[in-house]
């Protein structure tokens, strides 16, 4: 089955990993690391790199043992800005490890726009580390992130000189720990700047207040002098004029009352006038002092310093961001794939020393060897041309050289062809098989069974095979990059039967190989604790051309299984694997 650019990303990178002793495994709708173990939400490819590629920089980077009881006691404010922070500091270490991933970086980033863009500003601290976010990933290199920062125009001059100031000390910050110092100074440092900028504007406001005062009261006195002079003025000439004690009388007091109503009225039109220019003036100033250029807000932010710095409303982690962002499309095709299953927390070699007695038994060599002829005689294939020209794969040499020399015995060019193929063999050990102590245990007859197809299939040139056992718990007994599988492996019960989340545990691995086919065995007693999340593995694995082939061990009800619709393989003793085992493998291999 081709691969598409995102599944070849996640292969090379989750390849890079398992070298380095890291485990990956592809199940249920969550991605998380423990520091060993890397899980992945299934979703579509690209969000799965994106996410992939976030926990792998926090397993290589994070010092979760540093900063966890800080996480856990903490403000979400300080959680925020140390999750931002961080997360600058991981991504930029990644991408020098991993000089390609920034490609899938600015894919993913491209996922951060959209939820971005679509939020609705809160007025509160997450509105700026969004904005420290962005800031980050332009310094990182991120150029996909630009079309976000159209919605951060309130973002004064001297606020976006302090979001890179500690973006950039995030980059060269050595560890975890000095990401959790510079989180705490960024905070002290944004209080600082909203502090001094509202002592200003409480200073800019006493100010416009002051100055409309005294406008208005120096109309007011100017008015009142202004009116009686020009009253007393008047009342003398008409008193003049009329020549008697009367008319002065009337013209001083109509002069008086007349006058002073003028020259209140024109007074209070030039304060307010005046105070109302020092008001608009001071505003402006006020305006640009703060440094917003644009003019406006966006988003209904009602600029830096409204915001509350001590409420943060949302987990800033780029990986929750993500998932949440994962569970807004449409995971129909997702929803039914089971959670990840446990995975046993100890290597063969520990169990081997903890409980030399609990082992596989003994191989059946004659049922080993008869597994191997079948597993030879489908695999093999002859060709009869005697030129090597159109021949593909590897030639027998000898009878090449023979050919060539004219040994009349050597007409046929035999031709062995590499199987290009990956086997996964996931081995049920749940309460119900038993102990493999004799053949009365069903566990015996399968890990007999197990080994036989597992021994078998690893001579086969190209093959390469992987074989685990499940219950509760998943323990991997030989991977697929060790080439031979030991003499002596570990028996060890492990309780129910999740064989759902098994078989994407396994098929997590098998998806990552580059072999052109993709088989998984399932050895199994029958019903697993869930059989619906068998059917979400199966769709899942089978449109990742994983072909999975279920062998039970006894008589069982196959519609209880999680199996119905495909062909299973029914045995109550060993001798009966190789027959059934060619069945299967000719019908799907």
């Amino acid at each position: 089955m081709k691969r598409n650019t995102e599944q070849a990303s996640f292969s090379m990178l989750s390849n890079a990993l398992t070298r380095k002793g890291v485990n990956v495994t592809i199940a249920g709708g969550s991605s998380y690391t423990n520091g060993k173990r890397i899980v992945i939400g299934v979703g579509p490819w690209d969000q799965m790199v994106c996410s992939l590629l976030h926990e792998s920089a926090h397993l290589n980077h994070t010092n979760f043992s540093a900063i966890g009881n800080v996480m856990q006691q903490t403000s979400t404010a300080l959680k925020n800005a140390i999750n931002v922070l961080e997360d600058i500091r991981i991504d930029l270490r990644n991408i020098r490890e991993f000089p390609g991933a920034i490609q899938s970086y600015q894919s993913s980033r491209r996922i951060l726009v959209d939820i971005i863009t679509k939020r609705e500003f809160t007025n509160c601290l997450d509105d700026i580390l969004y904005y420290v976010l962005l800031v980050g990933n332009l310094e990182n290199g991120i150029t996909a992130i630009k079309p976000a920062l159209a919605g951060f125009d309130w973002v004064t001059l001297e606020l976006d000189k302090l979001c890179l100031k500690y973006a950039q000390l995030a980059q060269t910050a050595k560890d975890t720990l000095e990401v959790r110092e510079l989180a705490e100074n960024l905070l002290l440092e944004l209080a600082a700047m909203q502090q001094a900028n509202q002592q200003e504007a409480e200073g800019e406001a006493e100010g416009e207040a002051e100055g409309e005062a005294e406008g208005e009261a120096e109309g007011e006195a100017e008015g009142e002098a202004e009116g009686e002079a020009e009253g007393d003025a008047e009342g003398d000439a008409e008193g003049d004029a009329e020549g008697d004690a009367e008319g002065d009388a009337e013209g001083d007091a109509e002069g008086d009352a007349e006058g002073d109503a003028e020259g209140d009225a024109e007074g209070d039109a030039e304060g307010d006038a005046e105070g109302d220019a020092e008001g608009d003036a001071e505003g402006d100033a006020e305006g640009k002092s703060n440094g917003n250029t644009s003019g406006k807000a966006l988003s209904n932010s009602k600029g830096f310093n409204e915001i509350d710095l001590e409420q943060s409303f949302e987990d800033l982690d780029v990986g929750k961001l993500l998932e949440a962002h994962r569970y807004q499309q449409d995971m129909s095709n997702y929803s039914r794939v089971p959670e990840p299953i446990k995975v046993v927390p100890y290597t063969v070699q520990e169990l081997l020393r903890g409980n030399p007695s609990n082992v596989f038994p003994a191989a059946n060599l004659q049922v080993n060897g008869a597994v191997a002829n079948a597993v030879k005689v489908m695999f093999r294939q002859r060709n009869m041309k005697l030129s090597g020209v159109t021949q593909f794969g590897e030639l027998d040499e000898d009878r090449l050289v023979d050919a060539f020399l004219g040994n009349p015995g050597a007409k046929n060019i035999r031709r062995d062809i590499a199987a290009n193929l990956s086997v996964g063999v996931l081995l049920d050990a749940s309460g119900s098989m038993g102990y493999p102590w004799d053949d009365t245990y069903r566990s015996y007859v399968a890990t007999k069974a197990a080994m036989a197809m597992t021994q078998a299939l690893e001579k086969q040139s190209g093959v390469l095979t992987s074989l685990s056992l499940f219950g509760d718990f998943y323990l991997e007994l030989k991977g697929f990059a060790l080439k031979k599988t030991p003499s002596v492996l570990p028996y060890v019960e492990l309780g129910g039967t999740s064989t759902g989340s098994a078989m994407m545990e396994m098929g997590s691995k098998l998806i990552l190989q580059s072999s052109q086919k993709k088989v998984m065995f399932v050895i199994t007693d029958g019903q697993p604790d869930v059989p619906q999340e068998v059917v979400g593995s199966l769709d899942w694995l089978a449109q990742h051309g994983v072909v999975v082939l279920p062998v039970i061990i006894g008589q069982v009800d196959v519609r209880f299984t999680g199996f119905k619709d495909l062909k299973v393989a029914c045995i109550d003793h060993v001798n009966e694997l190789p027959k059934q085992l060619m069945q299967l493998l000719k019908q799907h291999i």
